[in-house]
């Protein structure tokens, strides 16, 4: 009860920014909100009608009436947002586990492409931790904030994860220590590329824009190169200049394809909603 009574606070507040025209189409949308099935759990219609109103005070802030934004009158808005379906519970949405496998290909998995070089597991952990903390606060940010708040916020975010991230590397001890080796490395980056590709491919078949398929171009990338470094006849070119350069090559076309991919995705998914 104390989460909804929160929530119905935080939708007073944001009510009292809408000018009188906005005000009153608004109130009549709720009214009409709570004639449908679906908002006949109360937390469901708070959580909805904060993330709604959220968009209408931006709308009005950039010059567009809650009506047109919207784009009809309240009780045909309010048919419309009955009939969409319930969006599924975060644990039974495989899209939160791309945000953690971009941090793994990102930041995890370069540091071991070349099987001299020990998986610190200490480190890992505490890598991980502050990334749950920095997703945490992305959350939490994401549903109190604007658009504009929401940004400004996420940068902050990113930036203070990158510099803790970059302390951590210089100030914790190097414990846990685990090689990849060449043969039992090369069999657990494979195992794990083909875990990762055959669980995008379910959910690509599940959901089609899905976004776990955009980091399947990174993943293989990163995994060809800590295979050559541990394949004889090419190990000895990955410790040289030339293979550091096509490390960093391989890197940023990793990063570039989960940019160009997720694009696609993100417009795919941008034309359905419409």
């Amino acid at each position: 009860m104390a989460r909804i009574a929160t929530i119905i606070k935080q939708n007073a507040a944001m009510r009292q920014q809408l000018n009188p025209e906005n005000r009153a189409y608004w109130d009549e949308l709720v009214e009409r909100l709570r004639e449908q099935s679906k908002y006949a759990d109360e937390r469901l219609l708070q959580s909805d009608l904060r993330d709604l109103l959220n968009e209408v005070v931006s709308a009005q802030t950039a010059g567009q009436t809650a009506a047109d934004y919207l784009g009809g009158g309240p009780a045909t808005v309010a048919i419309a947002l009955g009939k969409m379906a319930q969006p599924r519970p975060w644990w039974q949405n495989w899209d939160w586990l791309v945000p953690l496998l971009i941090f793994t290909l990102g930041t995890i998995l370069p540091g071991v492409i070349l099987p001299a070089v020990p998986l610190q597991l200490l480190l890992v952990a505490i890598q991980y931790g502050l990334f749950l903390i920095a997703m945490g606060l992305g959350v939490w940010l994401t549903r109190r904030f604007t658009d504009r708040g929401r940004l400004v916020g996420w940068l902050v975010i990113i930036v203070g994860l990158l510099v803790a991230m970059s302390l951590a590397a210089r100030l914790v001890p190097a414990r846990g220590l685990v090689y990849l080796t060449r043969v039992g490395g090369s069999i657990t980056l494979i195992i794990f590329a083909l875990v990762i590709t055959a669980l995008a491919w379910w959910q690509k078949r599940q959901q089609p824009n899905a976004w776990l398929p955009a980091i399947l171009g990174s993943l293989w990338i990163t995994t060809a190169l800590a295979l050559l470094a541990r394949f004889p006849l090419t190990s000895g070119l990955m410790v040289t200049s030339t293979g550091n350069l096509l490390i960093g090559v391989g890197t940023i076309l990793g990063d570039v394809s989960v940019l160009i991919i997720g694009w696609h995705i993100w417009q795919a998914r941008q034309q359905k909603a419409k």
